[in-house]
């Protein structure tokens, strides 16, 4: 048995982050289906170390232990004993750094499993079906269970991209069912389906493109399911013929003879550029979609339209590669650029107007400058969090920078008391130009920053004044 005294103080200092929100599903899966392995003690700290995030934020301030003591009315063994409980299960990561007088702790909040990867895991569902007995076991495995579609009494006419759509426009696409759900009579409530949109492959002719391929190659074995997907989805965005097809495929072959289907993107991509010269394809010249325009019936030449509106109906009407050459004053945007905003709508299938927001926030943060991690990291929280509209894409920039912000006060603030410096230091404000729907806000702290700004310039004289007063004193003495 591990000595938490060891191990953890109550002056030992924590702070919490997650990868995603949790919903109200996940914190009913706690307690129906995890609070009977692990205790209500290890809930009950999961819940309180999930408090300490502030709504759409995924990182707190730091705090020390003494204060989960007192919050959980528990001593430190209980809460070290349950802190292993949540590692052990798998709904927390630690992660700590030795310092001179206490130990920082990082506690990462994971996810419970949805109730169909639960009851499909062979440890939990055991562990649950000892734990309560047979029958309160199926009771509640039913009540995650729903009645599946009967495919044999069913036909499913489900419509293709291709049926519907005669050229590229990700905003319209939607995911459908994967076939393998219904495997069983029942299927669990929330159980992720793999969906992605679909092609209708007799559509297009793979069976030409595997006629023209040489003769060594098998094309059976080479244009494997995920690799004709890839085709048929390159074909569809760039509009190249079976035939232009086999002799990219051909060109994009790895050294165990197997198709790389990055190098084969990138090989679709210079053939567009070489056939159509620098006109972009149909995806990137998409405007935002009208079922995701809040601004549809505004006219940009009414002059009762706040800043701020005309801001999103700019946004909604103008394409992302419109937007990058406009931030650019018309010159033609870097191909790295034009590449990153593609992979923005064709990868994460961002909105077009939603991108325009990312584009904008993000080269404002950084100089002007496309940082492709920090987009890509922005890319994929707002995917996750299904931003579809330009109002929601501002305002959750606008939180992110305001708590961007704050950390950096915090820290600057933590800095300076460490040091243990004497005199006040001005609180951090960026220099950045943002974008104006951001100055805005920035405007409303303007007052309060210019407030703290003359105390902190009279702390530093009366501090100054009473330094003399004492030199003086000292003075006089000797």
């Amino acid at each position: 048995m591990i000595m938490h005294w060891t191990e953890l103080l109550p002056v030992d200092r924590f702070s919490v982050r997650t990868a995603d929100q949790l919903g109200d599903r996940d914190f009913k899966t706690l307690q129906l289906l995890y609070q009977p392995l692990v205790g209500s003690t290890a809930i009950s700290l999961y819940s309180m170390l999930w408090s300490k995030l502030e709504k759409d934020c995924f990182f707190s301030s730091e705090a020390v232990h003494h204060e989960l003591m007192a919050m959980l009315s528990l001593p430190l063994d209980d809460i070290f004993e349950a802190r292993r409980r949540l590692e052990g299960i798998g709904l927390l990561r630690t992660f700590q750094r030795k310092e001179d007088t206490s130990t920082l702790f990082i506690y990462e909040i994971q996810p419970p499993m949805t109730p169909a990867q639960f009851f499909q895991n062979d440890v939990l569902s055991v562990f649950l079906f000892n734990k309560l007995g047979k029958n309160r076991y199926l009771e509640l495995r039913n009540r995650f269970m729903i009645e599946a579609i009967d495919e044999r009494a069913y036909t499913e006419v489900t419509a293709a991209f291709n049926d519907v759509y005669t050229s590229l426009q990700y905003s319209e696409m939607t995911p459908v069912m994967n076939e393998n759900a219904f495997a069983d009579s029942h299927e669990y409530q929330g159980i992720v389906h793999n969906g992605d949109v679909t092609f209708r492959e007799e559509e297009y002719d793979l069976e030409l493109l595997k006629a023209d391929l040489p003769v060594f190659i098998d094309g059976d074995t080479l244009l494997d399911e995920p690799t004709k997907l890839a085709i048929v989805r390159l074909a569809f965005v760039y509009r190249i013929e079976p035939l232009v097809m086999s002799k990219l495929v051909q060109q994009s072959l790895a050294s165990d003879e197997t198709v790389d289907q990055n190098e084969l993107r990138r090989r679709a991509q210079e053939w567009y550029r070489t056939e159509h010269g620098s006109s972009p394809p149909a995806l990137g010249m998409r405007t935002q979609p009208d079922k995701y325009r809040t601004m549809k019936e505004k006219d940009e030449k009414d002059e009762s339209l706040t800043e701020h509106e005309k801001m999103v109906l700019f946004y909604e009407k103008t394409s992302p590669l419109s937007f990058l050459e406009s931030v650019s004053d018309g010159a033609k945007a870097p191909q790295t650029d034009v590449k990153l905003v593609e992979s923005l709508l064709f990868d994460y299938q961002l909105q077009p107007g939603v991108v325009n927001v990312l584009v904008d926030y993000a080269m404002r943060l950084n100089n002007m400058k496309l940082v492709k991690n920090f987009v890509q990291t922005i890319a994929g929280q707002w995917s996750r969090k299904k931003i579809y509209t330009v109002e929601d894409a501002m305002e959750l920039a606008k939180r992110e920078y305001q708590e961007k912000k704050k950390r950096a006060q915090q820290e600057s603030s933590r800095s300076t008391s460490s040091n243990n410096k004497n005199r006040s230091t001005r609180p951090y404000v960026r220099k950045d130009k943002l974008p104006k729907w951001l100055e805005n806000d920035n405007n409303q702290e303007k007052t309060a920053e210019s407030k703290q700004e003359e105390e902190t310039k009279l702390n530093e004289e009366k501090q100054q004044f009473e330094e003399m007063l004492r030199l003086r004193k000292s003075s006089r003495q000797k």
